[in-house]
């Protein structure tokens, strides 16, 4: 009997064997149990800090930031998203307020302008401002924008721009056949029975009225739809690649050869430069957007305060002073559409100082496009901006601070090939001859999976 007693005693010691797992199992659940929940607990307490902090960073920027806003302008910003997806790149008014005068003291105080020109468009705006406003139910009227014609000599001649909206949904108002001609007549028999001196005309959906051949006001009824299928055509591409030119403004020559290279590029243009106006104007009349390229203060060099050039903004200016310089400075460039900074190591690090430009900005210029130039690596102005919901981009690529063209070729080259990676990507390099030449000569911009595009479409 000795063969069952031995069995007994394996069957017990594989027994014990099996206890002493489960045992061992048990008490390692256990303790990753233990384990996963003071990491929850502690990950929740960190987070609710972070959180907290956050949320008083972001208040501080948006209490600075949204000190005039109303529940009027969050309906208005709701346009203006449709109106930026469509890449229109308009400064919105409800049809309560009439930018028209606003307009009027700025031509008066900033440009140079014809007085009897400008009295006849008041004179034609204030009865067609009447006319729309009894014809058109004012939740369906905006004043989308009021702008400036330039010459190069910077003439200025003033427009207005009324959208029309539906009253209950941010989409165009359509009119077709009988409707369309109905109200054109209608329009044209009131403009005569005023006697005022001024034309109309229709023409793709859009009413002009014209004074002197130039044109004073614009009615628009083209459908977003239409605007927002041709967007939305460009997004099926692969690669998205913005390319902007800086120190734009001094030589004229160089610019106009910068238009006319086989793909768009963004001219970025000191402010006050030597042809300012006349390189905007000229890139206006050739589809292409133009930027300010605004002087930002620079960490100094060897102990030595960087002379930054003239119209620059600096860490220590008060809110009022920066934005007085960037307004002079956003005015003297016509059909400026965005900012990116000259220089600036030393600005954008500052949080105070960001604050008070967006605080300008927004001011100024609402749906102005801010491209963060990086020439900090840790630089806050894309950060801060996008946090506070304004429109910005950033740099990838410098391709020009080696100026020999093989390497501005080569850097060319490798943004092309990021592209393809990261889909969108903004590229910078400067109005200069090796640079140009290079562009010339850059063969990959023949890819038909590249769309050149505005920041603004990312």
């Amino acid at each position: 009997m000795k063969w069952l007693s031995d069995i007994v005693v394996d069957k017990k010691s594989i027994f014990a064997g099996i206890k002493r797992i489960l045992t061992g199992f048990l008490f390692f659940v256990c303790c990753l149990s233990v384990y996963f929940g003071i990491s929850a607990l502690l990950s929740q307490f960190f987070y609710e800090r972070s959180s907290t902090a956050q949320v008083k960073d972001n208040s501080i920027v948006e209490n600075t930031l949204s000190e005039n806003s109303s529940s009027q302008d969050t309906n208005l910003l709701m346009h203006k998203s449709l109106y930026e997806a469509a890449d229109m790149r308009f400064s919105a008014y409800v049809a309560d307020h009439d930018p028209f005068f606003d307009l009027e003291n700025e031509i008066n105080t900033y440009y140079q302008h014809d007085t009897e020109f400008l009295s006849a468009v008041h004179t034609i705006h204030k009865a067609l401002d009447s006319f729309l406003k009894k014809e058109i139910p004012g939740s369906a009227l905006i004043y989308a924008d009021n702008g400036i014609h330039f010459t190069q000599e910077n003439k200025a001649f003033p427009f207005v721009v009324y959208q029309l909206v539906h009253s209950e949904t941010p989409a165009y108002m359509y009119f077709l056949g009988e409707e369309n001609e109905a109200f054109f007549e209608k329009l044209k028999n009131y403009l005569k029975a005023q006697n005022l001196p001024c034309s109309v005309h229709f023409e793709n959906s859009f009413y002009y009225v014209m004074y002197k051949g130039q044109i004073t006001h614009v009615i628009r009824l083209k459908e977003l739809q239409e605007r927002i299928a041709v967007f939305s055509l460009l997004i099926s591409y692969k690669s998205f690649i913005s390319l902007i030119l800086d120190d734009a403004g001094e030589n004229l020559a160089l610019a106009k050869e910068c238009m006319d290279l086989p793909y768009p590029v963004i001219l970025s243009i000191w402010p006050h430069s030597t042809h300012a106006a006349a390189v905007a104007v000229l890139a206006h009349e050739k589809g292409l957007p133009v930027y300010l390229h605004q002087p930002m203060e620079a960490l100094p060099r060897n102990g030595q305060a960087v002379d930054i050039g003239p119209k620059g903004i600096y860490t220590s200016m008060s809110y009022e002073k920066m934005r007085e310089v960037l307004l002079q400075n956003i005015l003297s460039i016509p059909y400026v559409q965005g900012i990116n900074n000259h220089m600036g190591s030393k600005f954008s690090l500052n949080e105070n100082a960001i604050i008070k430009f967006y605080k300008a900005i927004q001011e100024i210029k609402p749906y102005f496009l801010v491209l963060d130039s990086l020439t900090a690596q840790q630089s806050k102005i894309y950060r801060i901006g996008k946090e506070n919901g304004f429109l910005v981009a950033k740099r990838d690529f410098f391709v020009d601070n080696d100026p020999d063209k093989k390497s501005i070729l080569h850097e060319l080259n490798r943004a092309y090939e990021l592209s393809k990676k990261h889909k969108r990507i903004v590229i910078i390099g400067h109005v200069r001859k090796a640079t140009l030449q290079a562009l010339k000569e850059w063969q990959a911009y023949k890819d038909q999976d590249i769309v050149f595009s505005l920041p603004s479409t990312f």
